[in-house]
């Protein structure tokens, strides 16, 4: 009798150690956070993870103060027409005003690669930049359309902050054929402004262009962005393979990026 009771005992509490591992391992599509201040993340079918949004400005900051970061190291900003590296802005004041769910801006390569680091430290799981390919097919979610959300551009208002007729104001001296419509934002906008993608996926374009892990044409001193930005009116960088490269250096107030996690 006390054997056969044992032996339920130990099976009971099997059984509830192999329920809380699956209740721990988030099904594909599930949105899941890895510690309290953690970006949400969204499970793919291969048992990957990437950011539901981008890197928002709250978050950077924990990791900025714990690393010593101040934020005023030096940005490129937008002035008139024209992009000027500018002494005292970083990500804690890129030129203009920003809320805590707002993305992130003004850090370089390097400091975007540094965070995730960091993430992996805190959480106890691997956390990168994604490559250009796996930012592509997050962001597409499978569409064959140009967008992810179509094939009219004419709807990136409704989908995405861009240059547009807000940023135009802000801006009257930029010669460039600007949108007319409406957004809403004439700088950045809060990282859940805009419909999601059918992943779930917030900012797929616009907003911030978003650091990746792949080089340009294998000189890691560049690397490749994409997803286009509040200063961007060329629908070809809205696509969802548009992309752009700089120096792994620059810091820019329009450049912002998103976190993957692979598998533990």
């Amino acid at each position: 009798m006390i054997k056969t009771a044992t032996w339920a005992l130990t099976a009971f509490l099997l059984s509830l150690g192999l329920q809380a591992n699956a209740q721990s391992t988030p099904a594909a599509g599930e949105v899941f956070t890895d510690c309290d201040t953690c970006p949400e993340m969204i499970m793919l079918d291969n048992g990957t993870a990437v950011g539901a949004t981008l890197v928002t400005k709250e978050q950077f900051e924990d990791f900025a103060t714990e690393n010593g970061i101040p934020g005023t190291e030096s940005c490129f900003i937008r002035i008139a027409k024209r992009w000027k590296n500018t002494e005292g802005k970083g990500w804690a004041d890129p030129g203009f005003a920003q809320d805590n769910d707002h993305p992130a801006v003004c850090m370089n390569w390097l400091e975007a690669t540094a965070f995730a680091d960091w993430l992996s430290e805190k959480s106890g799981h691997f956390y990168r930049l994604p490559t250009f390919e796996e930012s592509v097919a997050a962001i597409s979610a499978g569409a064959q359309t140009a967008y992810w959300w179509g094939d009219d551009f004419e709807e990136v208002c409704t989908r995405a902050n861009a240059a547009d007729a807000n940023f135009k104001a802000a801006f009257p001296e930029d010669g460039r054929k600007i949108l007319t419509c409406d957004d809403g934002y004439a700088y950045t906008s809060p990282v859940k402004a805009f419909p999601p993608n059918s992943l779930g996926l917030y900012d797929p374009v616009g907003n911030v262009w978003q650091w990746t892990n792949t080089c340009l044409k294998g000189d890691c001193s560049n690397a490749l962005f994409r997803g286009a930005s509040w200063v961007v009116p060329a629908k070809n960088h809205f696509r969802n393979d548009g992309q752009w490269a700089d120096r792994i250096v620059l810091r820019n107030s329009a450049v912002g990026f998103r976190v993957f996690r692979d598998l533990d």
